[in-house]
């Protein structure tokens, strides 16, 4: 100690600070891989969850002395103990689906229920079950199936049953392909109902016909979206920006019309019929 200080006194103040800086650094580098080797590795547990699911979840992790992170839908554990949390959490019916299928069923007992109750609860299980498996697409958010049976009048007989889907797309619209797959889907698992009395809601294009519209819909909301932001480039470089709000809505006819046009004019001549005649020989 003695040995430094008169080389500390001998150094400029130029010095004294930079040697101060290096060892301020030096200890919060110090510090920040202590602090890093110390904290858990974070990883991805759950991802996706509705409101409800992710808060259930959460409550369950708290009650356990997890730490963990959320960051969006998104829920982080420590990489450790994740497998091991996800095999608890699922005995514990973590996380709960958005619907219930088939268990509701086991709710019931033989005292106490009669058929119309029995025939509701079946209704809702196999509704239930429907939108689990139309969830189980990776393109697909959030369904609700609703199933009309047709039989709550028992004095006519020619009333078909009917359904309705209503899908949230993770990304965008539902492709045509997936509007056919769910309708088929729909109608395989309830007797005598058709495809086409499968009614078919998407979250932002509306009712999905087979005709296309979902496309159309995409695609006159893309032409909005870029006409929109156009003007509004246009109108901030006058007023600046944020100054100015523009809204712009387009309407599409997809009406089509063919024309098919024969003309015959006398003055005009044209070959009415040909006849061509080829030979070979050959000596």
């Amino acid at each position: 100690m003695q040995q430094i200080l008169p080389v500390w006194r001998d150094l400029t103040n130029t010095r004294k600070a930079v040697v101060i800086g290096a060892a301020v650094a030096i200890f919060l580098a110090v510090l920040g891989m202590s602090r890093l080797v110390t904290q858990p590795h974070m990883t991805l547990l759950y991802s996706g969850l509705d409101t409800a699911a992710a808060g259930e979840v959460i409550q369950s992790l708290q009650q356990k002395g997890i730490p963990f992170d959320v960051q969006g839908t998104s829920v982080l554990v420590p990489a450790t103990a994740r497998d091991q949390l996800r095999l608890t959490l699922a005995s514990e019916g973590l996380p709960a689906s958005s619907g219930q299928g088939y268990e509701l069923l086991d709710t019931l007992s033989g005292f106490g229920t009669t058929s119309q109750m029995f025939d509701a609860a079946y209704l809702r299980a196999k509704e239930g079950e429907l939108a689990r498996t139309i969830v189980a697409s990776p393109d697909v958010a959030s369904a609700r199936v609703h199933i009309a049976t047709g039989s709550d009048n028992p004095f006519r007989r020619d009333l078909a049953p009917s359904a309705s889907v209503h899908v949230s797309a993770r990304s965008g619209t539902i492709s045509r392909s997936q509007v056919q797959a769910i309708r088929h889907l729909v109608a395989s698992a309830v007797a005598g109902l058709a495809p086409e009395a499968v009614a078919l809601i998407d979250a932002q294009a509306g009712l999905v016909s087979d005709d296309g519209d979902t496309m159309i819909a995409s695609r006159d909301k893309d032409r909005t979206d870029q006409l929109r932001d156009r003007v509004l480039r246009l109108v901030e470089a006058r007023v600046g920006r944020g100054n100015a709000v523009v809204e712009v809505s387009i309407d599409s006819i997809t009406d089509t019309e063919s024309i098919t046009e024969r003309r015959f004019d006398p003055d005009s001549r044209f070959v009415i019929s040909s006849d061509s005649e080829e030979r070979s020989d050959q000596s």
